[in-house]
């Protein structure tokens, strides 16, 4: 299709979208949606909203989830929406999702007694691979430099996310492992092993081998690839080659609709068995139920949604 095409094809999708979900706002800005605030919401959570971590990209803003107003350090979790790099908002989640990706899974966590860091990153296809991953690592370094003013804990981090968010989770971990992947990626990450905790990767696609024809508009127009074939930045993505020896402990799920979801996930956590890194995988079959990509955000209707929630939890606090 050439980059060119499949970029002008982005650009149609998002712009289609941003009408319907996102009436007046830019996909790409510096300035944030809403005017920086504090809100107490119901059950006594307090949320900051729409804090700047950065100035090199746009989007470059999240949002503080605290439990109460103790200000107590608890554990950190980070948070990533997806939207295959093209749409999706903190506030309102990936349009992509099962679930609408609403931010009820994520008062959940704030519930179970974590911080929550919530963040945008800025989209494709003017912001590329690896824009979003050095974004990572602005916020982290954000986070790191300011944990005392924002009574974060950041010895004891969670990094997560769904669909793209997802993937920066994973790609991100395996930079904090191997420095030599790293430095392809023309990032020196702040986080260490012993302070990034667990990872949770709610359904990655970074093996591009079995995408259909939606899934590369999408990865070539936040690669800028012209080719389909596994070579250049289509190889790079898929960071679970670039894990050696060790990596972070990890919870993985899949939803089972999406082929290139469920081997993503299935050859993480057979590449974790290999090198002794713990690692929980949630797959349910088909025969136990048909469930469509982003399906935990149904946590509060579906029952296996539910289930997968709760053992995410479990993991993190294992581990944390």
């Amino acid at each position: 299709m050439g980059t060119f095409w499949n970029d002008l094809k982005c650009r149609a999708l998002r712009k289609v979208a941003y009408s319907k979900l996102y009436k007046g706002h830019k996909p790409n800005s510096f300035e944030p949606w809403k005017a920086p605030g504090r809100m107490v919401l119901e059950g006594g959570v307090v949320c900051h909203n729409d804090i700047s971590y950065g100035n090199t990209y746009p989007n470059s803003h999240f949002d503080l989830w605290y439990p109460d107003d103790s200000m107590e350090k608890r554990p950190t979790f980070v948070y990533f929406h997806g939207g295959g790099f093209l749409f999706g908002d903190k506030s309102t989640g990936d349009p992509l999702a099962a679930g609408e990706g609403g931010s009820g899974k994520l008062r959940r966590i704030v519930d179970e007694g974590y911080n929550l860091v919530n963040a945008n990153y800025a989209l494709a296809p003017e912001f590329r691979f690896p824009v979003q991953i050095e974004q990572t690592d602005q916020l982290m370094r954000y986070l790191m430099e300011h944990a005392d003013e924002l009574h974060l804990d950041m010895t004891r981090v969670i990094l997560g996310g769904g669909s793209a968010g997802a993937d920066m989770t994973e790609i991100y971990g395996v930079c904090v492992v191997n420095p030599d992947y790293a430095k392809k990626l023309g990032i020196q990450p702040v986080m260490t092993p012993e302070h990034l905790r667990v990872l949770a990767i709610d359904e990655a696609a970074l093996d591009s081998h079995g995408f259909d024809d939606d899934m590369f508009t999408l990865l070539l127009c936040w690669l800028g690839e012209d080719s389909r074939d596994y070579a250049g930045k289509l190889a790079l993505m898929n960071a679970k080659e670039y894990i050696k020896d060790t990596y972070i402990p990890s919870w993985i799920n899949t939803s089972n609709r999406g082929e290139y979801f469920v081997r993503d996930a299935v050859d993480l956590a057979a590449k974790l068995e290999s090198i002794g890194c713990e690692h929980e995988l949630v797959y349910f079959t088909k025969e136990q139920a048909d469930l469509d990509h982003g399906y935990m955000d149904l946590f509060d209707k579906k029952e296996f949604a539910k289930e997968a929630f709760e053992r995410m939890m479990q993991f993190i606090k294992k581990h944390v």
